[in-house]
């Protein structure tokens, strides 16, 4: 649908000018090379960060897994137990894991609702897979939540 959207359909239905979606690109520009900002990073920049964090025989699972910078950061149910499916990351690997976590909260955690009181980026405490009564009892998205009727990493590339 938002292929079919005109520039004035974005304007006035959405919001989105194009003074705004300047600022978007310049935000990304200056992010390109630097490991910061990455509320505004596309699916390719996550990728690039994943084979700069050591990371690059992982990084072509987010092809086409919909992560991207604002997902990171915004999703209260993405943390690296997320970002280890996407990137398809065997529950065995403990270290790799554990790097993850790591990388991720120095990534995102000054961006992140965890900064300001919110959600915990971690895995459990062995760092392998969150168990089913954990994953049970996560709290559901907020009404107005733009991402409400998605569940997990479904969430499609912007």
């Amino acid at each position: 649908m938002l292929n079919s959207l005109t520039r004035r359909d974005l304007e006035r239905h959405l919001n989105i000018t194009k003074k705004f979606h300047q600022a978007l690109q310049a935000r990304r520009i200056q992010c390109e090379h630097q490991n910061a900002d990455p509320m505004v990073w596309t699916s390719h920049r996550v990728m690039k960060w994943i084979r700069d964090i050591d990371l690059k025989e992982f990084a072509e699972g987010l092809l086409n897994s919909g992560v991207h910078g604002a997902v990171m950061v915004l999703d209260p149910t993405f943390n690296t137990d997320s970002m280890a499916t996407a990137l398809g990351i065997p529950n065995n690997k403990h270290m790799v894991r554990r790097h993850l976590v790591e990388e991720m909260k120095t990534l995102i955690g000054p961006a992140s609702p965890k900064a300001r009181g919110g959600r915990d980026l971690s895995c459990h405490g062995s760092c392998g897979s969150l168990p089913r009564e954990v994953r049970d009892r996560t709290p559901p998205r907020a009404e107005a939540s733009p991402i409400r009727g998605y569940t997990s990493i479904e969430v499609t590339n912007v």
